[in-house]
């Protein structure tokens, strides 16, 4: 039987018990949970919570800790991903696949070339947390309120190495930005559908992003944050190596 894994906060812990009430409640219920099944409850610090169905009330769930661990799908280093609003529902895919690969922030954004539509924060935020649950993370990845890119740069000073692929750039690549293999915290700057404008190209730049390439070919602004994240984690050794 699958062990599923559900999230609750560090005050819902009480001795050898952790009490899950609330979404996660009614999300256990939704997957028929029982008394006597083993599941994995993770609050926040970096642990794996092993422990079993001891109790099922109206509004709770109380689960007997058996063993606690260091989670060990948690990434080693922080990603942000900047990204820029898309048509449609892309963001639901770029949450849930960003969210798999490692990233722990993602910030949606207005540029110069988007088109403002709705963003349904709350969705969002439950895309991520589905996906930490897929692929066993212990930390749910935050999704941010929509900004426009010329807040952006001020929310750069606190990373250590900020990536912004562009399709017009010709020479650099991810492997070679320089301070990536010590980075802790990186941001990567993504666009929309239209790109960047060079205004905004020349903005990130002044403001310490390295502009890279991906390659010879565009690739589509639901990709382009999946191959970054992806390639940062494999230069970074989390992935296929």
């Amino acid at each position: 039987m699958e062990i599923r894994r559900f999230f609750a906060l560090p005050e819902d812990i009480a001795g050898d018990k952790i009490y899950i009430s609330g979404e996660e409640f009614s999300h256990m219920k939704v997957l028929r949970q029982k008394v006597g099944y083993r599941v994995v409850v993770c609050t926040g610090d970096g642990k794996d919570y092993e422990g079993t169905v001891s109790e099922i009330k109206a509004d709770q769930a109380v689960i007997k800790i058996d063993d606690v661990k260091d989670n060990e799908n948690d990434p080693a280093f922080d990603i942000t991903l900047f990204q820029a609003l898309p048509k449609g529902d892309k963001m639901s895919l770029i949450v849930q696949k960003c969210t798999e690969l490692g990233a722990r922030k993602i910030i949606p954004f207005l540029s110069e070339f988007t088109e403002e539509t709705k963003l349904n924060l709350e969705r969002m935020q439950r895309v991520a947390k589905e996906a930490c649950k897929q692929c066993g993370r212990s930390l749910i990845c935050e999704v941010g309120e929509l900004c426009s890119f010329s807040d952006v740069p001020d929310m750069l000073k606190d990373y250590d190495c900020v990536i912004m692929p562009y399709e017009n750039a010709t020479t650099g690549n991810i492997g070679e930005v320089k301070g990536l293999d010590k980075a802790r915290r990186i941001a990567v700057i993504i666009g929309s559908e239209g790109g960047f404008s060079e205004k905004e190209v020349n903005l990130a730049k002044n403001s310490g992003a390295e502009i890279v390439s991906l390659g010879k070919r565009i690739l589509r602004c639901e990709t382009a944050g999946l191959v970054t994240i992806a390639l940062i984690a494999y230069e970074k050794g989390e992935l296929g190596r």
